[in-house]
């Protein structure tokens, strides 16, 4: 009896896992998918390219292990949406559709990536940031 009880709650665990997994399924918002920039900083404006925009509500930038939740939201007195590391400030125009990299130069002689996360309801869109040496 206690096995078939632990079993069940495995399977709970495991079905509510999948779930929660698909509830941010990838999309294409109409940005690239991947931004170079170059290794002396610089600020980079990109356009979406979807007829019909997402309504993005949030940003975020991670760096590969997930750390550094630099995270903006939409709120009513602003027509953007921006957040920051410590290279790179991301700003989300919401009326024109647009994103907004800014870099500084890269001092530490290594590239450097992070991803960028834009999130519109259940979806999102994830870009490759890349700052060259």
């Amino acid at each position: 009896m206690k096995n078939l009880v632990i079993l069940r709650l495995s399977l709970f665990f495991a079905c509510m896992s999948c779930l929660c997994t698909s509830c941010e399924p990838e999309e294409d918002f109409g940005f690239p998918s991947k931004i170079n920039i170059s290794g002396e900083g610089e600020s980079i404006d990109i356009k979406g390219s979807n007829d019909l925009p997402p309504v993005i509500r949030q940003i975020e930038l991670l760096d590969y292990n997930g750390d550094g939740n630099n995270s903006g939201l939409l709120t009513e007195d602003k027509d953007y949406i921006e957040t920051t590391t410590d290279w790179l400030t991301v700003k989300y125009f919401i009326a024109e559709y647009k994103l907004v990299l800014t870099a500084t130069p890269n001092e530490t002689n290594k590239k450097r990536n992070l991803y960028l996360y834009l999130l519109s309801g259940k979806s999102r869109q994830e870009i490759t940031v890349i700052q060259s040496k």
